[in-house]
């Protein structure tokens, strides 16, 4: 027993020489100032001809030494432009070399590395070769300045005949849409003209970016083209989307940066119900939730939580509804009929019923309250009915990524669906009356004056109070939804871990639109019945016990505080 035990010990020490995580024979995991997890390709002396030579993608190199100061000042920088490169692997990748590794002196002696760190451009198919030690890359202050000058070195790689199988970097001028698009091939759909100056990175750096979009393309016109005055574009870089057919949209942003634009194409093809392309690089379709020290990681998925749906009450009845100074008239009925849909149709457990039951009741006796009398009975009935929560009030599908995302807002949301389909489900037209009360309740008691203004004024844009059946009850709310969603993708209110998307997903929900993209709207009020009728509805001990499926919203974050940013 002994000798295996020591002949085990010298084997797991050998695998952990030079603090390096063995992955497979000549790859690492971590070595130095870097780890794979950011997205960096870890080269090695046992490895390097196998990741640089004879590649169908280009590499940029930085050969560093872990041990120094600039070294290690520069590799955030490094770190987030390799973020960015990310979705480009089938074209450039990002690779590093310690050079203070004993085991890779030999390679970097090789490329002539007299300073660290040094940036190495090595193009597609790069023969092995005395002198063939790429071609250097000048350091930068920034990641974006960095990443501006490897764009430009592929623009001129690109021009001697080099990234043949990468997007079309070329830049020239038009006369007409119909000469613009004449060498696009028959099956894209959207082509994205980028109008911006010669010297620009913007348009080639956008065109990386959608690379492995399918049926998009992007081409860079001249600022000065006359096509640039037919599209209407005077500020630069300007973006228009132009069908197969020639029908073209200005989509210019109004601070048209390389983000702004990316966001604006994005938007815009989310509005068309593009299928974006799975990546491995996204992380933002799962939350954590928290229970002690620990954080089980849940997929995304079509589950509402009891959790979210008790924190959010929890909230609404100690803070909103409380808030006002006096309540009487309009605003009292509206709690009433708040109080009475959730009686009604919220699939209470344990002794949450009742304790709403007798808030209706108690609130209801009564044409006037003050808000403090209001708090004193809500804290009076909870010792009444105790207890009256059953979970441990935090939110797991709402969870944001950030306190200041998501949460109660996201809760919202998901608890008037709830109640839309429970109702829906119940005998009778009750749908219609689930709206009016949502819509009393978010004039008089949500919190944020701008968002309730303009949720009223989607409200009536939107014939709220025509709803008179309960399908339609189901579906305007989720028009409403997927409307308020849709035009704040990208916005500053977005949590970045959870991209607002038209919900549901043809991932979740394949039958809910048509092979063109249009919805199918019985197929998708049955989806919404299925999705939060109470059988449906999680418990934590379940998310924890079962590999299991977050709330939709988790993606959503269209929580009302973004209503902030609607129009009216």
């Amino acid at each position: 027993m002994y000798n295996w035990y020591f002949v085990v010990t010298i084997i797991i020490s050998l695998s952990l020489v030079d603090c390096a995580v063995i992955a497979k024979e000549d790859d690492v995991e971590e070595q130095g100032l870097y780890s794979k997890s950011d997205k960096v390709v870890i080269l090695t002396q046992r490895n390097f001809e196998r990741k640089v030579y004879n590649q169908r993608h280009a590499v940029v190199v930085q050969f560093y030494n872990s041990y120094c100061g600039h070294c290690r000042a520069f590799s955030p920088k490094f770190k987030a432009m390799a973020k960015d490169f990310a979705a480009w692997k089938p074209i450039i990748q990002l690779a590093v070399m310690d050079c203070a590794n004993e085991e890779n002196n030999e390679i970097c002696r090789q490329f002539e590395v007299m300073a660290y760190p040094s940036l190495r451009y090595i193009h597609e198919q790069y023969i092995k070769g005395n002198g063939n030690v790429g071609d250097r890359i000048q350091m930068a202050e920034t990641a974006e300045k960095l990443k501006a000058q490897v764009i430009t070195k592929m623009q001129n790689e690109q021009s001697k005949g080099h990234l043949a199988f990468a997007p079309n970097f070329s830049i020239a001028s038009y006369a007409s849409y119909a000469s613009a698009l004449n060498d696009i091939p028959n099956d894209v759909t959207y082509t994205f003209l980028v109008f911006e100056n010669e010297n620009s990175t913007v348009g080639s750096e956008i065109a990386l970016d959608l690379n492995d979009y399918q049926h998009i393309k992007v081409k860079r016109i001249r600022e000065n083209s006359e096509l640039g005055y037919i599209a209407g574009v005077y500020h630069f870089p300007g973006l228009v989307a132009v069908r197969s057919t020639l029908e073209p949209t200005n989509i210019t942003p109004k601070n048209p940066s390389q983000q702004n634009l990316l966001k604006a194409i994005n938007m815009f093809l989310k509005s068309k119900n593009y299928v974006f392309p799975s990546r491995d690089i996204n992380h933002k379709d799962t939350i954590f939730i928290e229970h002690s020290d620990e954080k089980s990681l849940v997929s995304s998925s079509d589950i509402v939580y009891y959790a979210d749906l008790e924190k959010t009450l929890k909230t609404s009845f100690t803070t909103e509804i409380t808030r006002h100074k006096s309540l009487t008239g309009e605003a009292l009925r509206s709690l009433l009929d708040y109080l009475e849909v959730l009686r009604s149709f919220f699939p209470a457990r344990g002794n949450l019923r009742d304790y709403i039951i007798d808030l209706h009741t108690t609130l209801g006796s009564k044409q006037e309250w003050s808000g403090s009398e209001i708090y004193e009975t809500v804290k009076r009935l909870e010792i009444t009915h105790a207890p009256v929560y059953t979970s441990e009030l935090e939110y797991i599908g709402c969870k944001g990524s950030q306190p200041q995302y998501r949460g109660y807002t996201c809760g919202l949301w998901t608890l008037f669906h709830t109640l839309t389909a429970n109702a829906a489900q119940s005998p009778g037209t009750e749908g219609p009356k689930v709206l009016k009360a949502m819509h009393g309740y978010v004039k008089h008691f949500f919190g944020c004056t701008t968002c309730s203004e303009h949720f009223q004024a989607m409200a009536t844009r939107n014939r709220i109070f025509d709803i008179k059946e309960n399908d339609k009850a189901v579906l305007w709310l989720w028009i409403a939804h997927n409307e308020v969603n849709l035009r704040l993708a990208g916005d500053v209110t977005e949590d970045p871990e959870h991209p607002k998307i038209q919900f549901p997903s043809v991932s979740k929900c394949p039958e809910c639109r048509s092979a063109r993209g249009a919805w199918n709207l019985p197929s998708v009020y049955q989806y919404l019945l299925n999705m939060y009728k109470k059988e449906n509805i999680w418990d934590l001990r379940r998310a924890r016990s079962i590999a299991a499926r977050s709330s939709p919203f988790s993606n959503l974050d269209i929580g009302m505080l973004s209503l902030l940013y609607m129009s009216a």
